[in-house]
């Protein structure tokens, strides 16, 4: 409510001008007005003209003007009354700021407020409704009303009573209290009385219409206080209480219940129609513990007084109502003689107890034949029965007396099949709790209900409950957890004892698995991986696995999607990229949700399994396939290979022209060989038939040369140097032939192979010979430069031809020769130039030997590199 003040009776304006006060030269009416919202304001300005002219204004009306707080009012809303009367009228809102004042423009410059006002805002009260009052327990008496709309300002509220002697009692609502409250004896009872409410604020005054009753009729008692409760008879409690009033005539309400039980039972009102103080509750429970309340009222009230406070009290014992539930489970014996364990194990009758049970009977029996009877206290016992089938009788009892019989048949051992019965077996929640219902079985004695709990078997220690046989539905009775996974099993009774079951799995509530699945791979090859991970364990799913989500991918791309049922625990990723990073998790979904699990990090391989071994075996193949061809090739192209790589040289020991070894006998009879003794190996000499005409001027030189070489005792190069030891030839003569003195120690050979015609010049072949060079072809850098005719003439080399009798060794070299002239001599002749002058006369069987092909050893020129023609 928006409260607005007046500042003062008048608004003193004051003008400091040069330090000196302008007192208040005018004033407003009405003085600080309240207006109701929605409705006009009018004001006055009046000047005292008197006072304006002590301070020389000389102003009218007409120079006035209203403001709304800092806001000019149009001159439209001015009215001008006289010359010293100005009004405004407007219309305020609540928006705008409560105050008014008038002024003028001192000097045409300056705002100067004559005076000023405050109004409020507000509504006047309306007419009061709902008047009523309750006199509690005859000590106060208390009324209350609705005030209608707020009034924003405030208002006054005023309780009046009225009696038929023309006395009355007022009581005044506290502020912003729509109620009023007398206390006794401001208040009488067994009298009519009229009330009103009056409201009264500066806009306005209303009553409510009167309400008149008398005060016993409105009277609210106290609850009963409950004295005692006393079991006196077999479910039977007596009831007894204090009456909140006295000299009253009351009526009761009684209510009770068993405990924990959430609906209240209520006695007949017309058995507790009359002032009382006990009341006995029959037909209850027994051994039973009730709670029981109670409330009252005045016979000619209209309220009911609180209920009292609950009183626990519990009934006396009887023989229980009913037997236990019964049930067994039957396993093979140790004997294996068609003996049986039966567990049997039966559940606390609770309520129908009707007392404490002290304990319980159970009977084995073959028809009439008892074969067993047990007493025991706990809820379970073991029996070994055969394989026939028995019936077992069980009853619990008490203090009262034993419970009727329960009976449950052991099915004898058959190799009957059992049908199993389509009772479309079905679990699903249903307020809260779970439900479970199934088509009923013809013939049913009853219907046992199994359950495990976070368990995919039933071997575990269930729990179960037991139904009728015309039930089609019933709730789990157990405690139901949500999140949990329930295994539940439907055992059908019949009459023969055996029983079917059917099986179904359910939660009361699902949500997102606890955990995920842990992802393991199995295999992993170049573009593939075989993924494998282990179910999430039943308890920690929370819910029906729907399906497996598998997320993976590498570092740069975009990672993909691939969803699996529920039954798949293993998967195959295909077209991977090879040698390549990948990062996977598997998520587990339920119809809330999902879970993911670890993520696994794996890299394909370069190569795919066997694709290292197909490269080598490929590389081995090839391989063998090139050298076997090679092979192939080399026998077939010995030859060819053998001309490009190993040139076919020819054999000086296996030449026609000339043979020699130290070691060689004389072909030709036993006459020693002409070089026997000297430094030659063997020479045999050829007999050269060509005229002696028929050789030029040149050869003969040559050979001229060579006879002065051999007449002056030329030695040989055989194990001591490489040609024919001569002296100097002249410059002359040096131009055929030149001959030096080398210091090598090892000899080479050629062959040499004449031609029949004259004027041939003399062939050459190097020798394969494994003999050590001569000085010339050992240090090539020390011969001069050859000249063409010696640059035409190719240098061949020999090969040493060792008997068999060496052994394969390189003979040693041969003393010195003790004639060195008969070689010389011998070369001579076998040149065809020999004058008939033989340097050995007593050999006679020389001629012999030059008719023959013999082989023979001819100087070489070691500084030109050539041989001399032969």
């Amino acid at each position: 409510m928006r409260r607005l003040f007046l500042f003062g009776a008048l608004w003193a304006v004051v003008v400091t001008v040069e330090g000196l006060t302008i007192n208040s030269c005018a004033y407003n009416e009405p003085q600080s007005p309240v207006v109701e919202l929605k409705t006009n304001l009018t004001v006055f300005c009046i000047l005292n003209q008197t006072c304006l002219q002590e301070l020389r204004y000389a102003i009218t009306s007409r120079e006035l003007f209203w403001k709304v707080g800092n806001t000019v009012i149009p001159e439209s809303q001015y009215r001008l009354v006289n010359d010293s009367v100005s009004s405004v009228t407007f219309q305020p809102t609540l928006d705008m700021h409560n105050s008014l004042t008038c002024s003028f423009k001192a000097y045409g410059q300056t705002d100067v407020t004559l005076h000023g006002i405050y109004f409020t805002l507000g509504y006047p009260p309306e007419k009061p409704e709902n008047l009523s009052c309750v006199c509690y327990n005859g000590r106060t008496l208390t009324c209350s009303w609705e005030p209608g709309r707020p009034t924003i300002i405030p208002s006054t509220y005023t309780l009046k009573q009225y009696w038929s002697s023309g006395e009355r009692k007022d009581c005044v609502a506290a502020a912003e209290k729509h109620s009023c409250t007398l206390d006794h004896p401001d208040f009488v009872m067994n009298i009519n009385t009229a009330f009103l409410v009056e409201a009264v604020n500066p806009l306005g005054q209303v009553t409510s219409e009167p309400v008149q009753f008398d005060i016993i009729e409105i009277v609210k008692p106290d609850p009963p206080d409950i004295a005692s409760v006393s079991a006196v008879l077999e479910r039977v409690l007596r009831i007894e209480w204090k009456n909140p009033m006295v000299l009253v005539d009351l009526k009761y309400n009684i209510r009770y219940r068993p405990r924990g039980d959430g609906a209240w039972n209520e006695v007949p009102p017309d058995d507790l129609a009359r002032t009382r103080d006990s009341f006995s509750l029959q037909e209850l429970q027994p051994y039973t513990t009730y709670a029981i309340s109670i409330r009252c009222r005045l016979t000619r009230a209209t309220y009911w007084s609180d209920w009292s406070k609950e009183y626990m009290a519990t009934t006396s014992e009887s023989a229980p109502s009913e037997g236990p539930e019964f049930w067994r489970k039957i396993s093979s014996g140790e004997s294996g003689d068609g003996e049986r364990v039966v567990q049997l194990m039966w559940k606390n009758l609770q309520s129908r107890a009707n007392g404490l049970i002290l304990g319980y009977n159970v009977t084995v029996r073959r028809g009439a034949e008892v074969l067993t009877s047990l007493h025991v206290q706990e809820t379970a016992c073991k029996i070994t029965v055969p394989k026939d089938s028995y019936e077992v009788v069980l009853t619990a009892y008490n203090s009262k007396g034993p419970s009727p019989p329960s009976t449950l048949i052991i099915p004898p051992i058959t190799d009957k099949v059992v049908q199993l019965p389509d009772m479309n077996l079905k679990a699903y929640p249903k307020a809260g709790r779970l439900y479970v219902e199934w088509r009923p079985v013809r013939g049913a004695l009853g219907y046992v209900m199994e359950w495990c709990s976070n368990s995919l078997t039933m071997d575990c220690d269930a729990e179960w409950q037991r139904d009728p046989g015309d039930s089609t539905g019933t709730y789990l009775r157990g405690d139901i957890e949500p999140f949990v996974y329930y295994l539940i099993r439907l055992n059908v009774l019949l009459g023969d004892g055996q029983e079917r079951s059917s099986s179904v799995a359910a939660y009361l509530q699902q949500r997102a698995p606890t955990i995920g699945p842990a992802v393991e791979t199995k295999s992993t090859g170049k573009t593939w991986v075989i993924l494998t991970w282990k179910p999430v364990p039943v308890s920690k799913q929370n819910g029906f696995i729907t399906g497996y989500t598998i997320n993976y991918g590498d570092n740069s791309g975009v990672p993909k999607v691939i969803t699996v049922n529920s039954t798949v625990t293993e998967c195959t990723l295909k077209s991977l990229s090879a040698k390549t990073a990948y990062s996977v998790f598997v998520t587990a979904n339920t119809e809330e949700g999902g879970k993911a699990g670890l993520q696994l990090s794996f890299t394909t391989l370069p190569f795919d399994t066997g694709e290292v071994e197909a490269i080598v075996v490929s590389a081995c193949l090839g391989f063998l396939v090139l050298i076997l061809f090679l092979c192939f090739l080399f026998c077939n192209k010995r030859e060819l290979i053998k001309k490009h790589i190993w040139p076919n040289v020819p054999d000086p020991s296996k030449s026609n022209i000339a043979q020699w070894s130290p070691q060689t006998p004389s072909r030709h009879g036993s006459k020693p060989h002409p070089f026997q003794e000297g430094p030659f190996t063997d020479v045999s000499v050829v007999k050269i038939t060509a005229d002696e005409k028929s050789y030029s001027d040149q050869d003969l030189k040559c050979v001229d040369q060579m006879k002065t070489a051999t007449s002056e005792g030329l030695s040989s190069g055989i194990g001591g140097s490489s040609c024919l030891s001569s002296p100097q030839l002249s410059g002359s003569e040096s131009d055929g032939i030149s001959c030096t003195q080398s210091t090598s120690s090892t000899v080479q050979y050629s062959t040499v192979i004449m031609g029949g015609y004259q004027g041939q010049t003399p062939m050459f072949s190097r020798s394969e010979s494994t003999q050590p060079l001569l000085v010339a072809e050992e240090r090539p850098d020390e011969q001069p430069p050859a000249s063409v005719e010696e640059a035409e003439t190719p240098s061949q080399y020999f090969k040493q031809n060792f008997s068999q009798e060496d052994g394969g060794r390189i003979p040693e070299p041969p003393p010195p020769p003790a004639h060195t002239q008969e070689p010389a001599a011998q070369i001579l002749e076998l040149a065809g130039f020999s004058d008939g002058h033989n340097p050995n006369p007593d050999d006679q069987s020389q001629g012999d030997v030059l008719d023959d092909k013999q082989k023979t050893y001819l100087p070489q020129s070691a500084r030109q590199g050539g041989y001399l023609p032969q």
